[in-house]
């Protein structure tokens, strides 16, 4: 549809201004959508197309974290389209994760949300652990080993020196994958019983054992199982 000067030149104007007016307290899901395609569909109505794109995935979050072949499939969107839309999740994870690395992180449920968010977007598998003391607080983290992991490859000497010295209690850990079903395997409760005979020599408790996937879903070696908003 080509661009009307008088009509949508006019709306893309009104939405800018409430934009800067207002922010985005009274903007629909719809309308954010559209004043973020105004900087990549200069000649299309993109309120027709906001709409398109949230009916096929269902949400902003649906949107941002489809794939950029899914997202070409609704007619309009081009690969450039495409590929500037997928980069928004990524994006916002790596500004939520800059912001809890500022902040002192309490409680199992938001170090598992920080965990899964460094790794869901991450093209290289990876063996994270946390270290958590006795009031849930999350101390620091590290990168134990990239690429595929077995519980014969891991430092046991290593794991341990990283964690004498500090006042940490429990140890989570966390690997991410890269292709497949979000599934527990044997070597994976290798790992985790490997580390945690380890750790438990010192006197340091595994807490838990999460498997990430690349849509932000995760399982847990205590069996929860559930997805990163």
């Amino acid at each position: 549809m080509p661009l009307d000067g008088k009509k949508h030149g006019g709306h893309r104007d009104r939405l800018r201004e409430r934009f800067i007016r207002d922010g985005l307290d009274s903007f629909e899901e719809h309308n954010i959508l559209e004043l973020l395609l105004f900087y990549t569909i200069p000649q299309k109505d993109t309120n027709e197309l906001s709409h398109a794109l949230l009916d096929r995935f269902g949400s902003l979050e649906g949107v941002f974290h489809a794939e950029v072949e899914e997202l070409t499939r609704v007619d309009g969107i081009g690969e450039h389209t495409a590929r500037y839309l997928n980069m928004f999740s990524t994006l916002i994870d790596s500004y939520i994760i800059d912001r809890m690395q500022n902040e002192i992180i309490s409680g199992i449920q938001n170090i598992t949300e920080f965990a899964v968010r460094k790794l869901a977007f991450s093209q290289t598998e990876c063996l994270m652990i946390i270290f958590i003391d006795n009031k849930q607080s999350m101390l620091n983290w590290q990168y134990l080993q990239e690429g595929f992991v077995t519980p014969d490859s891991l430092d046991r000497r290593a794991i341990v020196r990283m964690v004498m010295g500090t006042n940490t209690t429990h140890v989570m850990l966390a690997r991410n994958k890269i292709k497949g079903k979000t599934r527990l395997d044997k070597n994976d409760r290798m790992i985790a019983q490997e580390i945690s005979d380890t750790l438990r020599t010192i006197g340091v408790e595994l807490f838990d054992y999460i498997l990430v996937g690349g849509d932000r879903s995760y399982i847990t070696l205590t069996g929860k199982s559930e997805a990163v908003q």
